[in-house]
C-alpha cells in the first residue's frame, strides 16, 4: 500500500504539470531526445619515460592503446561519424594513429587528429614522452540524432621511476665574458643552473623557507661577489644559497675593480640526500661554470672575411646584346674583422676599426713568376721595434715597379699563416711610408709595435714578408665600429675590369696592453684578388685541335656577369692515346707560363708528336684547362687524308722469293702520319701481318706477301676515316735474275 501510495502521488504530479501552461502543444509534456556516449578503454594509463627513443611503430613499453567506442542512445554502434581525439600537454604524451588520410607516416606523433567515418570504433595510441607528468586524452563527435557534442577523457599518468632527490644539475651563462667596471662593458652575466632528478626530470620546489642549491665562486676573485635570492632574502658574497623554481635557480656574478682578469670558476652544489642545502650538505651534487674577466681593449683583429657570397654588383648600362653582361659595373664586397681583448672576449661595442687596401705596383700577365704579383715585396723584411725604420736586405724599393714613395703603405706580415716565424704577431702591420732612404732602407711615418707581449722585446731580425703598394683600382670603407660581437664591418669596391687583380687589405684598431701599460696598434693583413661572382667558368678554344704539330689555344676565365677576370692561374692535363706532347714546355700536366691578361685569356702552346690517328670512334687525346672546379676540354685529333705505298722490296728467305710492301699515312696537312692502323686483305698470295701499325715520324707500315713463285694477286690495304687502296701483287719467278735465290 505504501508503494502503491507514492506511485499515486507520481501520477497526480504529473496530470497537474500537464494542466499548467495557458494552453497551446503538449503543455510541456515531452522531454529532448537522449544523445549517445563516448566510451574510452586503455591497455595501461600508466607509462614509462620514453628515454629509450621508441617510435610509434614499434608499440613498445612507452605505449598503450586506446579504444574508442562511440554508441547511440539505445547502446547500438554509431557508426559512419569522424571521431575527433586529442591530448594535453604533449610535452609528456603524444598520439599516434594508423597510417590513413593525413597521416601518411605511422611515426608521426599528434596532439589532435580526426579519425575519418569510423564504424563506431576506432584505435589510437598513447606515446609517452621525456616529461614526466599526467596528459588528459579527449575524444569527441557530433550525435546525429540530437546534433550534440559527446565527447570523453581518459587521463595517463608518465612517470620517471625514480625518486625526486637531485642527480644533476646543467649551468649555463647568459655570456661567457665579464668586463671591468670602468671599461663601460657588461660586468655582471646571469648563470643558470637546471637541476634534475635520477629520471632527467626537474627537481620538486623546496619548501618555502629553505633553500635547495649553493653557488660559490673559486680561487683568488679580488672583488668579485655573487647575488641571488635565497630563501631569507637577497644575498650577496662568494657563497650564496637559492632555490629552484620548477628546477631552475639563477645567480648574478658582478666582477670589481679589483678582479684578476682571466677565467673565473663558479661551483654549484645540491644535495642528493634531501634536496635541502639550508640544513648542510650531506650528499653533494657538483657542477662547475666559467667566466672570462677582461678589460674589452683590443687587443688581437682577425679578417673574417671576403665572403664571395656578399659580392653587390652595381650594373650601369648593360650590354643589351650579351646575356649578364654588367655594363661599366663597379662590384661591391662586404669585409668584416673580429676584435678580441686579451682574454679572448668580444672587444666592446664600438671599438673603432680602421680598414685600408692596396693594389699596385702589380707584375703584368706575361711577367712569370711575378706576374699577378706584388713587385715591391720580400720575405727578409726587418722593422725596427719600436721605431720608425724599416729594412730588408734583398729589397728594391727605389727601383722594383717604379719604386716607392711617401704616402705609399708598407704591410709587414707577423704571423705565423702569412709565413713569419712565431712570435712576431706583435709586428704585422701597415703603416705609411714617410721617406724611401735606399733601395733597402725606409722610413715610416708611425713607430712599429715594441713585439713586446711578454714583457720583453724580441728582434728576430731580417725574417718577416713584406709588400709595398697604393690603392689605384679600388677603395675600402676607412673605418667601421665593432658590435656586440666584436665584428666591424667594411665594404670594398672596385671596378669589374679589375677582377683578379691583386691585392692587399688590411683591418687595424688601436689597443692597450695592461701587461706593459704601453699602447699599442693591432692590425691584421691578409692578401687576395679581386673577387668576380661565383660561379666561375672556363672557355678554351680552338677545339678541336689537330695533333703532331704545334698549336695555339686561347683559355679565357669569366665569372657568373661574364666579366673577364685577369691574374689567373691556370691548371692543364693532357691526356693522350700515344706519342708524346707538352704545354708551354712544362709536360703533360701542371701550369701555364703565363696568366690571364685584362681580357680575362691566356695563350698556352701545345705541342705533340707520334699521336695516333683518330677512329672513328675515340679522338687521340684530349687537354682539360682547369682553375678549381671549373675546366674545359679541348679535343686533339689526327684526321686522315690518304694512304699510300711507301716502298716494295723483292727478297729471298729460305729459298724462295718474298714482297714486302709498306704503307704509308697522309694527314689532312700531308704530313706522314704515325700511329696509324694499317689492315691487309689479300688475294693469291698470303699477308702477314694482318694489321701493322705507321711508326714514329710517319715510317710506313710493313707486311709481307708469299705464296708460289709466279703467283699474281692482289691486296687491299685500309685504315680508318679514308679510302682503301688496292695494289696488284706478283711473286716473281726463277725468270727474275734479282735478287739471286739459290
Amino acid at each position: 500500500m505504501k508503494f502503491f501510495g507514492k506511485a499515486l502521488g507520481l501520477v497526480v504530479a504529473t496530470l497537474a504539470l500537464a494542466s499548467c501552461g495557458g494552453g497551446g502543444g503538449d503543455g510541456g509534456a515531452t522531454l529532448p531526445p537522449v544523445s549517445g556516449k563516448i566510451e574510452l578503454t586503455a591497455t595501461t594509463t600508466t607509462l614509462p619515460l620514453n628515454t629509450m627513443g621508441y617510435l610509434p611503430t614499434q608499440h613498445g613499453p612507452t605505449q598503450a592503446e586506446i579504444t574508442i567506442t562511440i554508441r547511440n542512445a539505445d547502446g547500438t554502434l554509431m557508426v559512419g561519424r569522424d571521431v575527433s581525439v586529442s591530448i594535453s600537454p604533449v610535452d609528456v604524451a603524444a598520439l599516434s594513429f594508423l597510417v590513413q588520410e593525413g597521416n601518411s607516416d605511422g611515426d608521426q606523433l599528434w596532439g589532435t587528429f580526426t579519425i575519418k567515418g569510423t564504424n563506431g570504433v576506432a584505435t589510437a595510441w598513447v606515446n609517452s614522452r621525456l616529461i614526466a607528468g599526467t596528459a588528459t586524452v579527449t575524444a569527441s563527435t557530433i550525435d546525429p540524432t540530437t546534433n550534440r557534442t559527446i565527447s570523453n577523457t581518459l587521463r595517463f599518468t608518465v612517470t620517471s621511476g625514480v625518486g625526486p632527490s637531485p642527480a644533476s644539475i646543467q649551468v649555463t651563462p647568459t655570456s661567457a665574458a665579464a668586463y671591468l667596471p670602468s671599461s663601460g662593458g657588461n660586468n655582471a652575466p646571469q648563470f643558470q643552473a637546471l637541476v634534475r632528478d635520477g629520471g632527467n626530470q626537474v627537481v620538486p620546489n623546496p619548501p618555502g623557507g629553505t633553500d635547495n642549491i649553493q653557488f660559490e665562486i673559486l680561487g683568488n676573485t679580488g672583488d668579485a661577489v655573487i647575488s641571488t635570492n635565497s630563501a631569507g632574502g637577497p644575498a650577496t658574497g662568494k657563497k650564496v644559497t637559492s632555490h629552484t623554481v620548477s628546477g631552475v635557480a639563477t645567480v648574478s656574478f658582478q666582477a670589481g675593480e679589483g678582479t684578476p682578469q682571466g677565467p673565473i670558476q663558479l661551483q654549484s652544489t645540491v644535495d642528493r640526500a634531501d634536496n635541502n642545502v639550508s640544513n648542510g650538505i650531506q650528499d653533494p651534487v657538483m657542477a662547475t661554470a666559467s667566466v672570462i674577466v677582461s678589460d674589452g681593449k683590443l687587443y688581437s683583429l682577425t679578417i673574417t672575411s671576403p665572403n664571395v657570397d656578399e659580392i653587390r654588383v652595381n650594373v650601369v648600362d648593360p650590354d643589351p646584346e650579351v646575356e649578364n653582361s654588367p655594363g661599366d659595373a663597379t662590384y661591391s664586397l662586404t669585409v668584416s674583422a673580429l676584435g678580441t681583448d686579451r682574454q679572448g672576449n668580444p672587444v666592446l661595442p664600438g671599438t673603432p676599426i680602421r680598414f685600408g687596401s692596396i693594389d699596385e705596383p702589380v707584375g703584368t700577365y706575361d711577367a712569370g713568376a711575378l706576374a699577378n704579383e706584388f713587385l715591391l715585396a720580400g720575405g727578409d723584411g726587418n722593422p725596427q721595434e719600436g721605431g720608425t725604420t724599416f729594412t730588408a736586405p734583398t729589397g728594391h724599393f727605389t727601383t722594383a715597379g717604379g719604386g716607392a714613395g711617401p704616402g705609399d703603405a708598407l704591410v709587414v706580415f707577423g704571423k705565423t699563416h702569412h709565413g713569419a716565424p712565431h712570435g712576431n704577431e706583435d709586428l704585422e702591420s701597415a703603416v705609411t711610408v714617410q721617406r724611401v732612404n735606399s733601395a733597402t732602407n725606409l722610413t715610416t711615418a708611425s713607430p712599429f709595435n715594441r713585439n713586446n707581449t711578454t714583457g720583453t722585446t724580441v728582434d728576430y731580425g731580417t725574417v718577416l714578408p713584406y709588400l709595398i703598394g697604393r690603392s689605384q683600382h679600388g677603395n675600402i670603407t676607412a673605418a667601421g665600429v665593432t658590435n656586440d660581437l666584436g665584428v666591424a664591418h667594411a665594404t670594398l669596391n672596385y671596378t669589374a675590369a679589375n677582377l683578379g687583380h691583386r691585392l692587399a687589405m688590411w683591418a687595424q684598431g688601436d689597443g692597450f696592453d695592461r701587461l706593459t701599460g704601453q699602447p699599442r696598434r693591432v692590425t691584421d693583413a691578409v692578401k687576395l684578388v679581386y673577387p668576380g661572382v661565383a660561379p666561375l667558368e672556363i672557355v678554351a678554344f680552338p677545339s678541336p685541335i689537330p695533333g703532331n704539330r704545334t698549336t695555339s689555344v686561347t683559355v679565357c676565365v669569366v665569372d657568373a656577369m661574364n666579366v673577364p677576370i685577369q691574374g689567373v692561374r691556370i691548371a692543364f692535363d693532357l691526356s693522350l692515346a700515344g706519342g708524346t706532347g707538352s704545354v708551354d714546355g712544362n709536360g703533360r700536366s701542371g701550369v701555364l707560363d703565363n696568366v690571364t691578361d685584362a681580357d680575362g685569356c691566356v695563350e698556352a702552346t701545345v705541342e705533340t708528336s707520334n699521336v695516333p690517328a683518330t677512329g672513328d670512334q675515340d679522338g687521340s687525346g684530349t687537354l682539360t684547362f682547369s682553375v678549381g672546379a671549373a675546366s674545359a676540354d679541348v679535343d686533339i685529333v689526327v684526321q686522315l687524308s690518304f694512304i699510300s705505298v711507301g716502298g716494295v722490296s723483292v727478297v729471298c728467305v729460305n729459298h724462295e722469293r718474298q714482297v714486302n710492301v709498306g704503307i704509308r699515312a697522309f694527314d689532312t696537312e700531308g704530313n706522314p702520319a704515325s700511329g696509324v692502323a694499317v689492315s691487309a686483305v689479300c688475294s693469291g698470295v698470303t699477308v702477314t701481318p694482318a694489321t701493322a701499325q705507321t711508326g714514329p715520324g710517319g715510317t710506313a707500315a710493313q707486311f709481307t706477301l708469299t705464296g708460289p713463285a709466279g703467283t699474281s694477286g692482289s691486296c687491299t690495304f685500309s685504315a680508318p676515316g679514308v679510302a682503301a687502296l688496292t695494289v696488284p701483287v706478283e711473286i716473281p719467278d726463277a725468270s727474275v735474275p734479282s735478287p739471286p735465290c739459290s
